[in-house]
């Protein structure tokens, strides 16, 4: 072997240990990578489909801590419209107020409590806030009937704490309703809706056992 074709083979040798080593490096880098990357393509995830950033576990290290830039999340909206009839009656003289409410209830997430979720694998565990009322705004309230007896009359005060009571009475209509498991199963869908093809999507709320499990796409 001349002179010249053993220093071709040697730079040969060193070209491919040189690949090589290269390649062992940017796996390395990959998999040394890959619990940051998924923890960020996760988070961003949350911020288009939720508008929120939660904690972010993968492999029981803190990737991503939650962010508080957002107080409550709203996630359902429903109209809902009360009545209430109040009648009573002293001395054999009867006053009755019949009162009529239209509310805008918005149900949703307590953000200042712990949002977070956790990878491992294909699988996310998403534990929430427990789903609650947020808001109960009038969208119109009447007052159908005021009835007044002959010395027993309905006062100012008494008409104003009727009033106060219609917005407590839609918020229990919507929480009997089911409004809060709404927005359970909401966030759930658009969550699968995001991710179902890459994760399999566990929701758990906060303190309790239940899953709502969202399985990926085959």
């Amino acid at each position: 072997m001349s002179a010249d074709s053993r220093i071709s083979w040697r730079m040969m040798c060193v070209l491919i240990l040189a690949i090589l080593a290269a390649l062992v490096g940017w796996i390395f880098y990959r998999l040394e990578s890959f619990p940051a990357r998924t923890a960020r393509q996760v988070s961003a995830g949350f911020a288009e489909v939720l508008n929120v950033q939660p904690k972010v576990t993968v492999n029981n290290r803190v990737i991503v801590e939650q962010s508080k830039s957002l107080i409550e999340l709203a996630v359902v909206s429903r109209v809902t419209q009360v009545e209430h009839d109040s009648e009573s009656q002293w001395l054999k003289s009867t006053k009755r107020v019949k009162l009529r409410g239209v509310y805008q209830i918005k149900a949703g997430f307590d953000l200042a409590q712990p949002f977070s979720v956790r990878i491992e694998g294909r699988r996310v565990f998403v534990e929430v806030p427990p789903p609650r009322i947020l808001s109960v705004d009038a969208q119109s309230v009447e007052v159908l009937s005021l009835q007044n007896g002959i010395w027993n009359k309905v006062s100012a005060p008494e008409l104003e704490a009727e009033l106060r009571g219609l917005p407590i009475l839609a918020r229990q209509k919507a929480s009997e309703a089911g409004l809060q498991k709404e927005a359970l199963e909401m966030i759930t869908a658009r969550l699968r809706e995001k991710f179902g093809t890459q994760f399999d999507i566990e929701v758990r709320v906060s303190g309790k056992r239940e899953l709502m499990t969202e399985g990926a796409a085959p």
